[in-house]
């Protein structure tokens, strides 16, 4: 009997965690730093889908250009309720 509550207590959690996580969109993305070799990862969260579609074309459009006169961006990462989806990489020729 105890179990079986128990049970039912660990889906009933699991469904509230899967409820809580749906729709979430995250983006990591990876920069460095030419004069100072740094090294860093941006990392943005949303749940709403036009934010994340903005983002998305934003993301597309500056892998591998310079967001500042010594900061560009290597690479991008997008997840999707905690799962990777999609990465780009730059195209670096020094």
């Amino acid at each position: 009997m105890v179990l079986r509550i128990m049970g039912k207590l660990v889906n009933q959690i699991e469904e509230l965690g899967r409820i809580l996580r749906k729709n979430e969109y995250r983006f990591e993305i990876d920069t460095e730093d030419v004069v100072f070799g740094l090294k860093k990862t941006l990392v943005k969260r949303t749940r709403d889908l036009t934010k994340a579609i903005k983002i998305r074309a934003k993301t597309i459009s500056d892998v591998g250009r310079y967001i500042s006169p010594s900061v560009r961006i290597l690479e991008v990462r997008w997840y999707t309720n905690g799962e990777l989806t999609k990465t780009l990489n730059a195209l670096i020729t020094n």
